[in-house]
Parts: structure tokens; C-alpha cells; sequence
């Protein structure tokens, strides 16, 4: 039985909410929808802040994610509403020729296309005269519209149709900032909806078939285009561990991701979540990406890895790295420090403090891969090792990337002195949710006692969920 005090945050009927959003799409636009669309949000278990190094992230998809009702539109115009009350400012127009135009300028300043783990720099021009006066979230989405004009003659299945533009009516299950990526999930439900109503992929696929025609292929390729609209439209630093979570999950599975390349490998956990429960505590103090925050530890964390010399953190560690390749590593950073390597600025100490977060973030992913891809699986000997690695990852998130903040540490504290086998913060930082492991047996308790650090705290049943796709 629930705490009765405690506030959840439910995901909802999927069937019913596209339903009632279609209907309000149709109030809202004076025409049905040709469809909606769902993408979920995600929980990473470990790999925090090391997707743009190329290191291994292990998320799971959430039941709660955002849903987008969509049209096509033939005048190029993008017309967007959000249900979000905090947000909602009425239909919002964007001119999306106007838009390519500036993001295809030859001076436009924005980084090259992402390959592999990530551009390697950012844009300091992320707003753009066509989105001037628009909402911040709504570069999100005309971001991925941008992108994905850009992919056309690679993709001739997805190049969008002249003058292509859309109406969108749009709900979120997700809490915003909550560190469980809303805005990727925006992304790749938008993604989806352009897809479906603007390609010849969605022309021969309408409505739900084409969930059997988006291969997992075809998700890694909306997936990049949703990444890049991140970096160079909405100027935060992502790596592409949210956008690839989002669009390939499977329901039950955990998702281990090699962001060197985006391979993925899904690993059952129904045999763990029998007696264990993910829970997401949603702090209510919500972080921005795109506020510089992120982008400094980023910034740091590249430059520790240039110090070392290699072109991505990943590559300067063996396949299967142990703790002593990392002691290693920062005995190499150390010197270059003596050598007197230039870091642009930026304190030493800091950046050695970033390299041994991703360095000791990247041993624990590759530790909790192989524990749960190995043949057998001892559930209370995988249920002790994966809470270790959640509370030895919160550490490191709070001394080494120095992005955890007062309530996280005590919802962490508090969950662990009731019954947590581990917990930690995840997303960017600064804010956001803790993910704590725990037996189903002292879930009431646990959750009584953190709903008392904050009025603002909520919880979210996490349940590995399946990918983006039409309802």
C-alpha cells in the first residue's frame, strides 16, 4: 500500500490520453490529427555525464513521456501548443523556411554534425530571428524539424516533403527538469510525428505501422537527428544517451548503450524487479541544461581528456578497464598538469576532478554490463552489486562532477537509512531526480520518510517501458 501522503506522479492510460488529446487537437486546430505520437522519458542507472566521452550508459524508458497530436501543413509554417499550464502560451507560429535558411548559412556558427560521442564543440548562437520570441522549449522541436531536412539525401525514406510544415498539440507525463529527460522525450515524439506525416516512410506506414517500419536502424537515425537538434539548435551539451534511450528501448529491458558507436545490447530485468522496485524521487527543484552549468563540466571533462591526448576519454581505456587503467590515467593527467599543459583557462583541479568522475563512472557501467549480460543472474547478489554501483555513482557525482545540491545528498542519506540497497542523482545535476533500488517489502517506509524532506518531493514508479511510437 502506498504512503497516503506521499505524492505520485502517475503515467496514465496511453490510450486514453492520446485520445483526449486528439480530441482537444481538433478544438485547438478546427481539423482531426493525423495521429499522436509517444516518447518515453528515461532513468539512467549509471553512465552519467560520460555519453559524450563514448562511455557505456545503462538507462531504462519510463511509462511517463510527452505525446505529440500532429497535421501536416503544406505552407512551411510550424504551429505549436503545449498542454503544460506552466508553459502553455496559446498556438505559437515558427517559419520553418526562415529557420533553414539561418541553420544552413555558411557563417551560421553552429557546430558540426554530431558523429560518434558527440561535436566537440558548442554554439554560442543558439538563438536564431526565426525562433526570437518564442517559448525556450520550442527550439526543441523546430530543432528536430531543422535536423531531420538535413538528412534527406542520406535518407531518401525520410526527407520531408516541400514545404512541409506542422501543426502540434502537445502533453507531457514527465515532470519538467526532473532530471528523467523531458526534452528528449519532446524530441522524439516530435520526431516521430514529423516522420509519420511528412515522409514517404510514414506514407506507406500510416498510423501504427509504422512501428513495425521504424527499424532499430531507422530509430538510430532519428535519434542523431534529434541529438544534433539539441547541440546545434538548443545549444546543450548532449551526448545522446536520452534521445537513443527514448527511440530503441524495449519493455522489460534494461538498455546498455556503447555511446561509441550507439550499439545497444538489452538485458531482461523482469527476474530482478519481482522483489525490487526503481523508484524516481523527483526532488521538485528542476534543472537547465542549457543554462551553462552542464556545458562548464563538459568543457572541463574535454579538457582533462586532451590533456591526456587522446581524441575520446573511452578510447584511452582497454575494453574491459579495471580500477588500476584509471589510476593510470590520472597519474598521465597529473604529469601533463607538471609539464605545464595549457587548459585554456580553466583550473586544473577541476578538470581532474571531471576525468575521475567519467573515468570511475565508465568502471562501473562496463562492472554492472557485464554483471547483468553474464548467463546466469543471482538476484539478490545482482540487486546488492547494482545498489553499490547506484550509491558509489551518487559520490562521485557529488565530490568529483560536483553537480549534485543539499536535498538529493539528504534524499539519498534518507533513502539508504530505510532500506534503499543504493540511490543516487541522476541526469545533468543541479537539480533533479534521485533513483533509489529498492526491495518492494520497505517501499511504503522509505517513501514516507523522504515525502517529509520537501512538500515538493513526488515519486515515479519505474518500470523498464517500451520506445517511442504511435498510440
Amino acid at each position: 500500500m502506498r504512503e497516503n501522503s506521499a505524492r505520485w506522479l502517475a503515467a496514465g492510460d496511453a490510450e486514453s490520453i492520446a485520445a483526449a488529446l486528439a480530441a482537444r487537437f481538433a478544438q485547438v486546430f478546427e481539423q482531426e490529427p493525423a495521429g499522436v505520437w509517444f516518447a518515453p522519458g528515461r532513468a539512467n542507472l549509471n553512465g552519467e555525464h560520460i555519453d559524450f566521452h563514448g562511455g557505456r550508459c545503462l538507462p531504462v524508458a519510463l511509462r511517463h513521456g510527452t505525446y505529440v497530436a500532429a497535421a501536416a501543413r503544406t505552407d512551411g509554417v510550424l504551429r505549436l501548443r503545449t498542454l503544460d499550464p506552466k508553459l502553455d502560451e496559446g498556438l505559437i507560429e515558427i517559419d520553418v523556411a526562415g529557420l533553414s535558411r539561418e541553420r544552413t548559412g555558411a557563417d551560421a556558427g553552429f557546430s558540426a554534425p554530431i558523429q560518434g560521442s558527440g561535436a566537440r564543440s558548442f554554439s554560442d548562437a543558439a538563438g536564431s530571428p526565426a525562433l526570437e520570441g518564442t517559448p525556450s522549449w520550442t527550439a526543441y522541436v523546430s530543432g528536430v524539424l531543422w535536423a531531420l531536412g538535413q538528412i534527406g539525401e542520406e535518407h531518401p525514406e525520410l526527407t520531408l516533403e516541400p514545404g512541409y510544415g506542422a501543426d502540434l498539440l502537445i502533453r507531457s507525463t514527465l515532470p519538467i527538469g526532473a532530471g528523467l529527460s523531458s526534452s528528449a522525450s519532446l524530441e522524439c515524439a516530435a520526431a516521430l510525428a514529423f516522420a509519420a506525416t511528412g515522409t514517404p516512410l510514414g506514407a506507406e506506414n500510416p498510423k501504427e505501422e509504422l512501428n513495425e517500419a521504424l527499424t532499430d536502424a531507422l530509430r538510430a537515425v532519428l535519434a542523431q537527428v534529434c541529438i544534433r537538434a539539441e547541440v546545434e539548435v538548443v545549444g546543450a551539451g548532449t551526448g545522446g544517451l536520452d534521445q537513443n534511450a527514448s527511440l530503441r528501448a524495449a519493455k522489460g529491458k534494461l538498455m546498455s548503450l556503447d555511446c561509441r558507436d550507439f550499439s545497444m545490447t538489452r538485458t531482461d530485468l523482469t527476474f530482478l524487479l519481482r522483489d525490487y522496485q526503481f523508484l524516481a524521487i523527483d526532488t521538485g527543484q528542476p534543472h537547465e541544461l542549457a543554462d551553462g552549468k552542464f556545458r562548464s563540466r563538459r568543457v572541463e571533462a574535454e579538457a582533462a581528456t586532451a590533456a591526456l591526448g587522446v581524441e575520446r576519454l573511452r578510447d584511452a581505456l582497454p575494453a574491459k578497464p579495471r580500477k588500476t587503467d584509471m589510476e593510470l590515467l590520472l597519474e598521465r593527467f597529473d604529469q601533463a598538469v607538471k609539464n605545464g599543459t595549457d587548459f585554456g583557462g580553466l583550473e586544473a583541479e577541476a578538470c581532474r576532478r571531471r576525468l575521475k568522475h567519467a573515468l570511475g563512472e565508465m568502471l562501473r557501467s562496463e562492472k554492472i554490463h557485464a554483471l547483468v549480460t553474464a548467463e546466469a543472474h543471482g538476484v539478490s547478489h545482482t540487486a546488492q552489486t547494482l545498489g553499490d554501483m547506484l550509491s558509489a555513482g551518487h559520490t562521485s557525482m557529488r565530490e568529483q562532477a560536483e553537480v549534485s545540491f543539499r536535498l538529493a545528498d539528504q534524499v539519498v542519506d534518507a533513502a539508504l537509512q530505510f532500506g534503499a540497497l543504493g540511490a543516487r542523482l541522476i541526469g545533468g545535476g543541479f537539480g533533479g531526480s534521485v533513483l533509489a533500488l529498492v526491495p518492494r517489502a520497505q517501499l511504503d517506509d522509505l517513501v514516507g520518510v523522504c515525502s517529509r524532506l520537501s512538500p515538493e518531493i513526488r515519486f515515479l514508479e519505474v518500470t523498464p517501458s517500451a520506445a517511442a511510437r504511435a498510440v
